[in-house]
């Protein structure tokens, strides 16, 4: 079982919207409708409540405070709006990563003693991926990548795992050999790196993609056809970070 989630020390930069609860919802009921399963259960299993929530970083249906939640739903006439106050009323634990660096938009947690999983997140006053601040998003990278170094052993990797992996704009910060390296993996349905390219950076959610979405599932026939509703899929690969060290100059 995960551990309670700790008091967060960061400020929150924005609460995530009923919208985006929605969407989460609306695709585990379509799962539940045409696999036979309850939904009880693919909410836990298809979507990112249980971490956005604030409940730990990997499922337990078991969890007391997600069963209490799960109860909580299965009787709200408003299921997105009833999720959205059980947000409202945990944003102060911390929910997803520890950051174990952070350099501007990057960071990385450890997941091993030599392995790192790097991690994107934006400001919500400006772009983050224009021409115009590539270069603050390479030093960030080198000054991330810098400490990574001087303070880790050899043999170090480093994992990724995003749907911006399909956008141009992120994917020249990168390494050739590591976009190389890149290949697609089946929806990891109870990660952000799946549902984050439904959100601005401000969290509100994209109108037309969220149309788009939504629309997919009303017509999709079977699972496959489901999992087709995502615009984007999540690109990954697991890399040396000496890539990094000679991509960035260091």
């Amino acid at each position: 079982m995960c551990s309670s989630p700790s008091t967060s020390p960061e400020p929150r930069i924005a609460p995530y919207s009923v919208e985006f609860f929605e969407l989460q919802l609306r695709f585990a009921k379509r799962v539940a409708e045409l696999s036979g399963t309850p939904f009880r259960e693919t909410v836990g299993s298809h979507t990112n409540l249980y971490v956005r929530l604030a409940m730990g970083q990997f499922f337990d249906a078991s969890d007391p405070e997600w069963q209490q939640y799960v109860e909580g739903l299965l009787g709200a006439s408003d299921q997105a709006a009833w999720t959205h106050r059980v947000h409202l009323q945990r944003l102060r634990f911390h929910s997803g990563p520890v950051p174990a660096r952070a350099e501007g938009c990057f960071s990385y947690e450890a997941i091993g003693e030599r392995c790192v999983r790097l991690h994107f997140h934006t400001d919500v006053s400006k772009a983050a991926l224009t021409r115009e601040t590539c270069s603050d998003r390479l030093r960030e990278l080198a000054s991330l990548f810098a400490y990574l170094k001087a303070s880790s052993p050899d043999g170090m990797k480093v994992v990724g795992a995003s749907w911006l992996y399909n956008l141009h704009c992120y994917r020249r910060l990168f390494p050739g050999r590591y976009l190389a390296s890149l290949r697609p993996i089946e929806h990891p349905y109870q990660r952000m790196p799946l549902w984050g390219q439904f959100l601005r950076r401000d969290r509100t959610v994209r109108p037309e993609a969220a149309r788009c979405f939504l629309a997919g599932l009303a017509r999709a026939k079977s699972l496959l056809e489901l999992s087709r509703c995502f615009p984007l899929n999540v690109q990954t690969t697991t890399a040396p970070a000496t890539w990094f060290y000679d991509h960035l100059s260091l």
